[in-house]
């Protein structure tokens, strides 16, 4: 059962939230949380903390930004959601807050179900991550870090990143967050058409180490429901960020969201691989040429001595066609892992980046756009077991 806090609700909203068996469901007036004296234990339901809080149209825009900003500083795994009418400025200022969904007032009774039941999940997750801590006991991995890989720039590797981080967040929205290592020449805000306010480099900042709630500070709320922790503009930046802080980073992370999608430089430099450390999935790009794909073998081969290659990789074959002079079967050959998704070459992923909007935002959906969605339900569930990896492959003649 799910304890429901319903504040500023009209009549309305109320019975639409309580139509739903197996709640509890406690309206609350708006007058509780605009007076000066507001104290957040005002929100206890039988000397508990609520699942859920949703806030209606009666309470201001400025008291329920503050209010959920105070809940998501005090108790993060209480979800909150607004039911209002969405705009892109109410969305991105509801994602700062620590608001996890904006519900339309005119919103079926199918995307209300789906909100509760996101909405519990969501809770169930946060508290057992809460009692491991508090326990004292070993992280049970129930995030998911996702490294996005290539030896060489190029491939379409931040294309890839981006996108799976818009597709991830329509299964999780504000509960992915998208990492750009690529610590010189990232450019994953240039991507999303971002203008951060924050930086990589920033997070690194304090003297006193990373600081989960302050770390949310530094991140960019994407429109299509997703964080973006961006990379600085100055290639120095780089030098002041080591693989300690780049492990704790993502450990800190994986701990606040369901999904953490890391963006990585070419090559496997220091942070790369602190990275692939902390990953439950690597996922490996490649374009449709010689030098490329030999160049993954050799990646996988070294990662696989140092004994980091992550449980579960996923090898992308990007810019496919036929003019290459190479098959799919030659490319597996060679790499020794079977190739999952196969995205043609095709010029509107090239618009979609120049524009700042990932090509599985756009409303038409091209051959290229269906196949980068394929990379995105290799997350769904549970996800693929571990994809073999043979040592001895065959060499290109």
């Amino acid at each position: 059962m799910s304890r429901i806090l319903l504040l500023g609700g009209d009549g309305g909203l109320e019975f639409r939230l309580g139509q739903f068996p197996g709640n509890l469901l406690v309206p609350i007036s708006a007058l509780v949380v605009e007076k000066p004296e507001f104290d957040i234990r005002a929100l206890m339901i039988d000397d508990h903390l609520p699942d859920l809080v949703v806030f209606g149209p009666q309470i201001s825009r400025h008291t329920t930004m503050s209010v959920a900003s105070l809940l998501d500083a005090m108790h993060p795994q209480i979800s909150v959601v607004l039911v209002a009418e969405p705009t892109n400025d109410l969305i991105l200022e509801a994602m700062r807050s620590g608001i996890r969904d904006v519900l339309s007032p005119e919103a079926s009774d199918e995307e209300f179900r789906i909100m509760l039941l996101k909405a519990h999940d969501h809770s169930s997750r946060r508290n057992v991550r809460r009692r491991s801590t508090d326990e004292e006991v070993e992280r049970t991995v129930e995030s998911r870090v996702v490294v996005v890989a290539s030896p060489k720039g190029g491939v379409g590797k931040s294309t890839i990143a981006v996108n799976l981080a818009v597709g991830l967040a329509k299964q999780a929205p504000m509960d992915v967050v998208l990492v750009d290592l690529d610590l010189q020449f990232g450019d994953v805000a240039t991507h999303l058409d971002l203008k951060p306010a924050h930086s990589l480099a920033d997070a690194f900042a304090s003297q006193g180490g990373l600081d989960t709630l302050l770390l949310k500070t530094f991140l960019t709320a994407h429109p299509a429901g997703f964080y973006a922790l961006c990379g600085s503009e100055s290639p120095a930046a780089a030098d002041k960020i080591g693989a300690k802080q780049v492990r704790e980073l993502l450990a800190s992370l994986a701990s606040q969201f369901r999904f953490v999608i890391v963006d990585t430089g070419a090559g496997l430099d220091e942070p790369t691989l602190a990275a692939l450390e902390e990953a439950n999935d690597a996922v490996f790009v490649s374009s449709m040429d010689v030098a490329s794909v030999r160049n993954v073998r050799k990646e996988i081969e070294v990662l696989a001595t140092l004994n980091i290659l992550p449980g579960a990789r996923h090898l992308v074959l990007n810019f496919a066609d036929r003019q290459s002079g190479l098959s799919v079967r030659d490319v597996e050959a060679v790499v020794g892992l079977p190739v999952n998704v196969v995205v043609p070459r095709a010029p509107e992923v090239a618009l979609a980046s120049n524009r700042g909007v990932p090509v599985l935002m756009e409303a038409k959906s091209g051959a290229a756009a269906k196949a980068i969605k394929n990379v995105v339900k290799r997350f769904e569930g549970e996800g693929p077991a571990p994809a073999p990896f043979a040592h001895k492959g065959v060499a290109f003649s």
